[in-house]
């Protein structure tokens, strides 16, 4: 039965690639891009939400993905034998209390980015100092030989 979490975990795995059109920053936005500005893309109420409901839509998908292939396929690497399951059976179905997750999710995300925004925020205005730090850490370092 140990398959089950770790085939939980397979079904996860690809939501970084399902959320590219959902990405805070495209990879040209993020080059040169400043703490200043992440947080406040992390700090738009508006893209906070357009990626909650993404995420909440892909939990709901992922929750109804049968898992019976995925634990066969895990089962065959691992040289174990699949433990038996009905091919309908899906994340939702093994752990009904796993249909909150996705509500959740929605629910939480928007202030986990409104963090992240206050602390990219917060490192950009202490930057001049860490660096300062840095280099007074550079100087009291004895002499490499």
């Amino acid at each position: 039965m140990r398959l089950i979490p770790i085939a939980i975990l397979a079904a996860v795995m690809p939501l970084p690639a399902l959320a590219q059109d959902a990405e805070l920053l495209t990879p040209e936005e993020a080059e040169g891009t400043s703490l200043e500005q992440m947080s406040d893309k992390l700090s738009d109420p508006v893209r906070q939400q357009e990626l909650a409901m993404m995420a909440r839509a892909m939990g709901e998908v992922l929750l109804d993905l049968p898992i019976a292939p995925l634990t066969e396929a895990l089962a065959d690497i691992a040289g174990e034998e699949a433990p038996a399951m009905d091919r309908g059976t899906t994340i939702r179905s093994l752990a009904p209390g796993s249909s909150r997750v996705p509500a959740e999710i929605e629910k939480n995300l928007p202030r986990a980015m409104e963090a992240m925004g206050a602390l990219a925020g917060a490192m950009e205005a202490m930057a001049p100092e860490l660096r300062a730090m840095a280099k007074r850490f550079e100087q009291a370092l004895p002499p490499q030989r």
